[in-house]
Parts: C-alpha cells; sequence; structure tokens
C-alpha cells in the first residue's frame, strides 16, 4: 500500500505536454505584447527627438532669415515737383561706412543699393547694411575675394539649390551632392560685400557668386516667400520699382527628417516610420516700412 502511494505521487511531480504547450504558448503572447509595446515606445521617442530637431534647424534658419530682413535699408526716392522741377532725391547718410568716409563709389551707393529687397516666391535678395567685426575695409580696387568688404553694406540672398531648378542653385546642388540624381539639396545663403558681389551678378561671374554661397539646411526642402504690401500678400517684390519697401515678410520652410536629408541621393529604401515634412511659417516685419494709411484716415 505505502509503495502505490509513493509511486502516484512521483508520478504527479512533473507536467504533462498539454501544460508544457500552455505555458509555451502564454509566454509567447507575453513577450509579443511587449516587444510591440516597446516597439511602439521606441518609435514615439524617434518621432519626438526627430521634430525636436526639426524646430530647431526652423528656429534657427527663421532667426537669421529675421536678423537680414530686418537689416534692410531703403534710400526712398523723392517724387519730382514739376512746378518746382525739384529733382532731389533723398541721400541720407547710407555711404557703407558708419565709421569713416566710405570707400564705395556714391554713384554705386545710389545706384545699386536704393534696391532695398527684390524677390519672388522662391528667392529673397536683400540690401542691408552690417559693420564687419573687424571693421576691416579695402577699396574697391584692392578687393580680391568675397571675405573682404569695402563698407558696412552687405548683399544677401536666400535660394534653394535644387539640381532641377536651374541656374545658379542647380549648380551649388551639384557642387554640394554630385551626381546624377535630381532633387532639392537644401537652402542656401548667399552673403557679400555690396560692390564685390553686385558687380559679379551684374557680369554674371560664377565663381565669386559660388564662392559667396553656403548651404545653411539640407533638412529643408521647400522655401516660399509672400510680401504684404498693407493691403493683400503679393508673390513678387521690387523696392525699386515700387518706391517703398513692403510691410511684412511671410516665410515658410518644409522640411523634411534628417535620415531623407542626408540620404537624399542615395537609392536605399526610406524609413517607413519616418514623420512626413512639416511647415513651419513665419512673419516678418520691416522696421523701415512706412506705416499704411487707409483712404478714410486721409
Amino acid at each position: 500500500m505505502n509503495h502505490q502511494s509513493l509511486r502516484t505521487n512521483r508520478c504527479r511531480t512533473g507536467f504533462t505536454l498539454l501544460e508544457l504547450l500552455i505555458a509555451v504558448g502564454l509566454t509567447s503572447v507575453l513577450m509579443i505584447a511587449l516587444f510591440s509595446a516597446m516597439s511602439i515606445y521606441f518609435n514615439l521617442q524617434l518621432d519626438s527627438h526627430e521634430e525636436i530637431g526639426r524646430q530647431q534647424v526652423a528656429r534657427a534658419v527663421l532667426r537669421q532669415m529675421t536678423r537680414d530682413i530686418q537689416s534692410v535699408v531703403f534710400v526712398k526716392q523723392e517724387v519730382v515737383d514739376e512746378e518746382t522741377e525739384d529733382e532731389s532725391v533723398a541721400t541720407e547718410d547710407l555711404d557703407g561706412n558708419a565709421y569713416g568716409e566710405s570707400l564705395i563709389d556714391p554713384e554705386t551707393v545710389l545706384m545699386t543699393y536704393t534696391s532695398g529687397l527684390v524677390g519672388t516666391a522662391s528667392d529673397l535678395q536683400l540690401f542691408i547694411s552690417r559693420p564687419d567685426r573687424n571693421l576691416s575695409y579695402v577699396s574697391s580696387q584692392e578687393l580680391t575675394s568675397v571675405d573682404q568688404r569695402t563698407g558696412d553694406l552687405l548683399l544677401v540672398r536666400y535660394l534653394l539649390a535644387d539640381k532641377s531648378g536651374g541656374g545658379l542653385g542647380s549648380k551649388i546642388a551639384e557642387r554640394e551632392a554630385p551626381g546624377e540624381s535630381s532633387g532639392p539639396v537644401g537652402l542656401v545663403r548667399m552673403a557679400g560685400d555690396l560692390y564685390g558681389l553686385s558687380t559679379a551678378m551684374e557680369s554674371d561671374e560664377e565663381y565669386p557668386q559660388l564662392a559667396a554661397a553656403k548651404l545653411e539646411a539640407r533638412e529643408i526642402s521647400a522655401m516660399t516667400f509672400r510680401y504684404y504690401d498693407g493691403l493683400a500678400w503679393v508673390e513678387e517684390w521690387d523696392s525699386t520699382a515700387r518706391n517703398e519697401l513692403p510691410k511684412a515678410i511671410e516665410i515658410k520652410l518644409t522640411i523634411r527628417d534628417s535620415q531623407q536629408s542626408s540620404m537624399a541621393f542615395e537609392d536605399d529604401t526610406p524609413d517607413p516610420w519616418a514623420l512626413p515634412e512639416t511647415i513651419h511659417r513665419m512673419v516678418v516685419p520691416l522696421p523701415l516700412a512706412e506705416p499704411f494709411i487707409t483712404e478714410a484716415v486721409l
């Protein structure tokens, strides 16, 4: 009797095959659920880091563009009085060197620097005043590189480097991302001495313009501008033709993820978890723009 009880107890100490299969199945389900939760967590974390990175890129670029736009100086041309035949032009002290006598030809200043800004929906050219940090200036005859300055006046241009766009933008894109693939490479900021850079643009010299062009952000895949005249937004502006500055400029930047920007010309499959492109908008007022006066006030 005792031997039979001991034998029965020994048989009941193990697990049956069915119990083992159930345990393995439950463990697998729990592991799959845990893996899915961790995967979702890591993807959300990566998306958060990507969004923060985009915000930082947009903030840095928009800060630089705002600083340049608000540094624009414009010389308004006075209306000629036919009765008195007064052909005087507003010639404020914009000689390009606030610390001494200008080294730029005054005729060049009056003919070129009175533009204020010229812009389209995808290209913005600014005429700004910003002293050199070292206050180191040379004469126009001694100007040999884009790093040298003849005065406080600068010419700044924003455009998109795009191989399919043609013109200077496509050449900058080819320099920054050589190859046969097409597409936007990033935002370009061109800055240089007013006399040297404007002369290169008028004579269509590519080397000085390419030397002055710097790729600011590869993450930017599109950029648009609009200009507010006091009543409506327009897509083109020429301060010389309008004889005024816009009241404000609207900037829209389209930013892609960092992986796409760094692998824009590779044939690898894009990340399916990557965030879609995001648009960042900012409106920059121009301090020197004349206030808008309605007809009711007049």
